[in-house]
């Protein structure tokens, strides 16, 4: 069990090493860190299963950072503060704490919390997969990519959540001719760490079992969002959704790093000409140095086919590196689904890009099994009719709990 301590007071810090070395969980000094570094240190470390916060004294400055180490705790977080503030207590387990701790008591539910943890389930067993779709450079079509992934999806598993993390330039909304009436900046500005609920209500249902968290209708309020909004977005999502498609933008702000940190399978989407080659190359260094990277980056090709692109051998030879999948040039097709604002993987079904796309769906592998897949049962696969722009959309049923 790899076990960290977040806690600025060296003296509560030594009590709690004590108690996980006496239950022979394994805590070096190195993973003590205090709590202005916690967060970027657990982001780069694989293989989490139990951090121990203490909280600051201040409940908003410890709510706060509960939210941002939700997502890189592993399912394994434990709070340890005064129980007197009733609000802060359950405040924090909405976020997503597995134990709140009595600070006065600190050894005794410690060591409690250790052996609950130990006999349960990993909590990482129960959450969907995250799958981060990145273009190295712009023209790539990684927009039209990430809303038809998740759509293939959604058709497989019963539901899928998309993030459009283009801030400025967000597509997707229009790609599934959906009004939103919230954003990821309207979850940000909240004073409160906003809870699943908040988050459910925030999402553009479409039809097709795809749940879009859209992009700032304005420009403005792209500075809304915030590093620890999406990673507590994206926390929640893998807990409602078999699979979670977030489109990042290739600016590599903190908001899209926590993103590109937090997915299971990063698909980087490019053409074979020389320009993108070049800029997968860039990206794929930087993504190292940011710690992104190994198994979990895919190599994915868009409009394959073309005249005059770069042999795919050739273009293997110079990344480095096998492409994992190819998406086959069909403009036609893809201009006419996404001027209908309609998922080609649903108006033409039966076109070679379509198929492609599925295919690449069904190469991210199973959900570890949210909603349905905890109740042990089977997610049925969608049977989609024709559609067009006009019709109505009921809202996509949502799974049972």
């Amino acid at each position: 069990m790899s076990c960290f301590i977040v806690a600025d007071d060296e003296a509560i810090a030594a009590r709690i090493r004590a108690v996980l070395a006496f239950q022979k969980r394994d805590c070096p000094r190195a993973n003590v860190l205090p709590t202005d570094q916690a967060v970027a240190r657990l982001g780069r470390e694989q293989g989490v299963e139990v951090v121990v916060a203490v909280l600051p004294p201040d409940p908003a400055t410890a709510l706060e950072l509960l939210s941002r180490l939700v997502p890189t705790a592993g399912g394994g977080l434990l709070a340890v503060g005064p129980t007197s503030d009733a609000r802060l207590v359950l405040q924090a387990h909405r976020i997503g704490v597995r134990d709140y701790l009595d600070k006065g008591d600190l050894e005794v539910e410690l060591a409690a919390s250790i052996e609950r943890l130990a006999a349960a389930p990993r909590a990482a067993k129960l959450l969907g997969r995250i799958v981060a779709v990145l273009a190295p450079s712009g023209g790539s079509g990684s927009s039209t990519i990430a809303a038809n992934l998740a759509a293939a999806l959604a058709a497989e598993h019963g539901s899928a959540g998309l993030f459009d993390l283009k801030l400025e330039a967000g597509d997707l909304a229009a790609l599934f001719d959906v009004k939103p009436s919230f954003t990821l900046a309207d979850l940000c500005k909240t004073d409160v760490p906003f809870d699943k609920v908040m988050l459910e209500r925030s999402f553009a249902r479409h039809e097709s079992g795809v749940s879009l968290l859209a992009a700032p209708r304005r420009l403005a309020d792209a500075g809304l969002v915030r590093p620890e909004g999406v990673a507590r977005a994206l926390d929640l999502a893998r807990s409602i959704f078999p699979h979670v498609v977030v489109d990042v933008d290739h600016t590599f702000r903190e908001e899209q790093l926590v993103a590109l940190r937090l997915a299971d399978v990063v698909l980087v989407v490019f053409r074979l000409d020389f320009n993108s080659l070049r800029n997968v190359c860039r990206t794929s260094e930087h993504l190292g140095r940011m710690g992104v990277g190994g198994d979990r980056i895919r190599l994915v090709v868009n409009r394959a086919g073309q005249p005059g692109e770069v042999p795919r051998a050739k273009a293997e030879e110079a990344l480095g590196g096998k492409i994992a999948h190819a998406v086959p040039e069909d403009a036609r097709t893809v201009a006419r689904a996404n001027n209908n604002g309609v998922p080609l993987v649903i108006e033409s079904p039966s076109s070679k890009v379509a198929r492609s796309v599925v295919q690449l769906a069904q190469s991210l592998g199973a959900p570890h099994g949210p909603a349905d897949a905890r109740a042990g049962r089977e997610v049925p696969r969608r049977v989609w009719r024709p559609w067009r722009r006009g019709d109505a959309i009921p809202p996509a049923p949502r799974n049972a709990p």
